[in-house]
């Protein structure tokens, strides 16, 4: 063995059990989250019997904030569209700029304010992203959760370069080696969903960071040079979207900011706006006429965080991409289970007496550019194809798992029929 495959081992295997329980945990809440809609729907009797227009349904929930005894003297920071298929607002005290420790509210397409009753059903999958979003500690979680993602992006490239050169050509075989058998084929098989999901979820960790700063540095020189109007009468949201309506027609609205807050510009609204095509801008409208000023497109770098959430998520492709993207995250579950085994047990637990092995337990599989190639292209053909295709990709995707990985559930299948003949025999 070479001395930087020595190197290699010795940063795979480290990182591999500092990271062990973060890995699993990370793994199984994400298998939760991937079906998070269909666990959190949020239902509405207008919404669901016809199309209401987004004019209509912020302007009914601008008239119920405004009328509203709790909430009508109350300052609206942002409108926006949530990832539960929801709208949500944030308002806050008159004079405050900070969306830190803003009340949320949220609606239904239709604007229907959703009652605590409609909402209570979201709690246990609020905790479960919380949980893998940032470990429950806030923005400073989100953080450490980026940096176990590079450092995990790390363990995954060392473990690649090793893969090769362990457990090939086997003529004994024990439990030890044939769970880093099961380690190294599970990884191998893996590897490209792994190094996509960890390499968004890295990049989703900095959101916040990424996002603020470029919008205050966007904002920072207008704020500057705005002429401020005290107790100016703003236009309301359904003549902001008229507007944008009719100058950005190919686009519609995803986060609406109100003016005088840290993400907008004295007397202006910022909108970001989006198409079906993952393209995006901002958009500034003058909060006094109405009238759009200017657009800015989005720099790459917050591209790529837009589009790193379906990719992260596997919600993009229909139920067949979500089954995929909960098969995955479940089998490489076992990787940091067996990686810990391995090398905390392998003395006495794990090293029964070898037996000579005929080959016929589980065929060896090595990195090659097949494995990594196509379920990448896989991946990003269904992500960026139209809607009426995915379905038949993500199920051509499903066959194409079914024969890549038809040695380990033939082998799982052995498994399970070899004890169910031991407890007859012992019956």
């Amino acid at each position: 063995m070479s001395s930087l495959v020595r190197k290699f081992l010795k940063i795979h295997r480290i990182l591999g059990l500092v990271l062990a329980i973060n890995f699993l945990l990370l793994g199984l809440t994400g298998v939760v989250l991937v079906w998070r809609h269909e666990l959190s729907p949020v239902h509405s009797v207008e919404q669901q019997s016809a199309f209401v227009s987004d004019q209509s349904s912020l302007s009914k929930i601008e008239n119920y904030i405004h009328e509203n005894e709790i909430y009508k003297d109350k300052k609206v920071l942002s409108i926006f569209k949530g990832d539960d298929g929801d709208i949500q607002a944030r308002i806050t005290e008159p004079g405050v700029e900070k969306f830190k420790g803003a009340t949320r509210l949220k609606f239904d397409l239709a604007g229907n304010v959703l009652t605590s009753n409609q909402v209570k059903p979201t709690v246990f999958i609020d905790f479960v992203l919380k949980l893998h979003r940032e470990l429950l500690l806030g923005g400073k979680g989100k953080i450490l959760i980026g940096l176990m993602g590079v450092f995990f992006l790390v363990a995954l490239l060392s473990g690649a370069f090793i893969a090769n050169k362990f457990y090939r050509n086997v003529r004994t075989m024990n439990s030890r080696i044939m769970l880093g058998r099961l380690h190294k084929i599970i990884g191998v098989k893996t590897l490209a969903w792994l190094f996509i999901v960890t390499f968004t979820g890295a990049i989703l960790a900095f959101n916040s960071t990424l996002i603020g700063l470029f919008l205050r540095g966007n904002v920072k020189a207008q704020q500057e040079n705005a002429i401020v109007i005290e107790n100016a009468k703003y236009v309301s949201v359904t003549t902001i979207l008229k507007e944008l309506e009719s100058k950005l027609a190919h686009l519609e609205y995803d986060f609406i900011s109100f003016p005088d807050n840290e993400f907008s510009v004295p007397n202006q609204f910022v909108v970001l706006m989006e198409n079906e095509s993952h393209h995006h801008e901002i958009a500034y409208i003058d909060g006094i006429t109405g009238k759009l000023n200017r657009t800015v497109t989005l720099p790459w770098y917050l591209e790529l965080l837009i589009l790193s959430e379906p990719l992260h998520f596997g919600d993009y492709g229909g139920v067949i991409l979500k089954i995929i993207w909960s098969l995955f995250g479940l089998i490489s579950s076992f990787i940091p289970i067996s990686g810990i085994y391995i090398f905390l047990f392998r003395k006495k637990y794990l090293v029964a007496r070898s037996e000579q092995y005929n080959g016929n337990l589980i065929s060896d599989v090595n990195i090659s550019f097949t494995e990594i190639l196509l379920p990448s292209l896989f991946v990003f053909v269904i992500f960026f194809v139209t809607s009426d295709f995915k379905w038949i990709l993500s199920a051509l995707f499903l066959v194409y798992l079914v024969f890549s990985w038809r040695d380990l559930i033939v082998f799982i299948s052995s498994l399970r029929k070899k004890k169910r003949i031991q407890k007859e025999s012992i019956s």
